[in-house]
Order: structure tokens, then sequence, then C-alpha cells
């Protein structure tokens, strides 16, 4: 009789234990036909009990009598909540959703950055550093950037000369669009010959470059890049005024002749 009592006890025991957990399958009909659906996530609304389903679309959770709100969701269809009244079987088709959510990039570029890409010691200096300061020539332009020492060479003239590594400006290659332009003679003022609105950023390379741009680039080199009439605006106008009667005047006239050819007038 005692056998027979702990028996009936044993049976009832696993008789709650199977009432305890809720089981189902999700699919999906995006063929045609239902397919058992994988890795779909399955969890009762306002707690922390879930569970994922297996590869034949299987899963399994635990029940209770408080939870009656069932989420099912996975990633392209559309996330269904289902009422649970009784512990039963659930079987469930999910149906595949055509909107996803949105998600913004946004970016930053800093106004001066290194590039890690190259074996030179390369900075670049964009317009958005450029425009920290009232610069009107390419020699004003590095008057707020510590890499580039601007000094006068000239008190009487004004003239300026820039120093890298400690070198004067015939040791560095001043280039515009890579074609070297400001040596010789033309150093004492051709910094100033080139407006500061028509530079669209600047490429400084420190240390000697001489076996990939030439003798004259032993302390560095200094590339200019221009602004392109394909993305700079239709009409600019730039107007700059000094205490020491100093006055200039800088614009930009930019058109678009085809899909292929803009031509603009500096």
């Amino acid at each position: 009789m005692k056998k027979y009592i702990i028996l009936n006890f044993m049976f009832l025991s696993l008789i709650l234990s199977a009432q305890d957990q809720l089981k189902g399958i999700v699919s999906e009909t995006s063929t045609g036909k239902e397919i058992p659906l994988s890795g779909a996530n399955v969890y009762w609304l306002g707690s922390s009990i879930g569970a994922i389903s297996a590869e034949d679309g299987t899963f399994e959770l635990p029940y209770k009598f408080s939870y009656n709100k069932l989420v099912i969701s996975y990633v392209g269809f559309k996330t269904d909540t289902i009422n649970i009244k009784e512990n039963k079987y659930i079987k469930h088709v999910m149906q595949a959703s055509d909107e996803l959510d949105a998600v913004e990039i946004k970016s930053r570029n800093q106004a001066t950055r290194k590039s890690y890409l190259q074996a030179a010691n390369t900075f670049t200096v964009t317009s958005a550093e450029l425009l920290k300061a009232a610069c009107c020539n390419l020699a004003e332009s590095f008057e707020t950037n510590p890499s580039i020492d601007v000094n006068f060479a000239d008190a009487v003239s004004g003239t300026k000369q820039i120093k890298m590594l400690g070198l004067n400006s015939p040791y560095i290659l001043i280039a515009t669009e890579n074609i070297p332009t400001i040596r010789g003679a033309s150093q004492a003022y051709g910094l100033s010959f080139i407006p500061g609105t028509w530079v669209e950023s600047i490429q400084i390379t420190k240390g000697t470059g001489s076996v990939v741009n030439g003798f004259e680039s032993i302390a560095g080199q200094i590339n200019a890049e221009l602004v392109k009439p394909a993305t700079d605006n239709k009409l600019f106008v730039n107007l700059y005024g000094a205490s020491n009667e100093r006055l200039e005047l800088n614009t930009h006239f930019n058109t678009k002749v085809s899909d292929k050819w803009s031509t603009g007038l500096y």
C-alpha cells in the first residue's frame, strides 16, 4: 500500500511539472508553404522570461497563470503579441514585413586629421580649420596650425616665410594640386599669391620625402588642393578689411556646362 501511494505522488509531480511549461512552434509562409522559423524570440510581455525557437521552430518556456501575453519577434517579420488564457500548444505563423526600422548614421570629420594609411607623416587641414582665422592668402592659412611656423621674413615689405622642422621655405616643397608652384625666387611672395578662399584643403607631409616628391622636399611638403567648380558655390563673395588699410575682395563664379563638365571664374 505504501508503494502505491509513493508512485501516485511521483506521477502527480510529473503532471504538475509538465503543466508549468508552455510549448509551441513558430513558422513562416514567405515561400507559399509553412517553414519552421529558427531563432525567433519568444518571451512574456513585461518579464525577462523568454526563449529562442530551435531549428525545427519549436520553443518551450515557463508558464504561470499571471502571464497572459506572449510576444514573438523575428528580424524581417511583424512582431506579434498573443493573448494566452490557458496552457495549450501554440502554433503561430509570422507575416513578413517590408518595413524595417530606419538607422541614421552621422559622422563628423576633424578639422585637422592625420592619415594612418600612408607611410609618410601626413596631416590634412580642411576648410573647417581654414575658416577659424580671417585669412586671405595661403601664408595666413597656417596661423591656427601649430605644425607650421609662419614668420615675417622682411618687416618692411611684410613678406612671410614658413618653417617646418626648423628649416626655411627653400627646403620645403610647396605645390598646388601636386604640381610644384612656389619655388626659387617666388618663395618670397609666392605664398601670398593664392587667396585663402581658393584653398579647399592642405596636405602637410613632415619629414624627408625626396624619394617620392623630389630633392626640394627635404623638410617636408605642402600641397594645396583648390576648390572645384563642381562642388563650389555658384556665387561666392568674400570681402576683407583690416586696420592697416588692407582691403581685399575675392569672388567665385561657377556654372555647370553639362553632367561631366563645370567651369569657374575666380
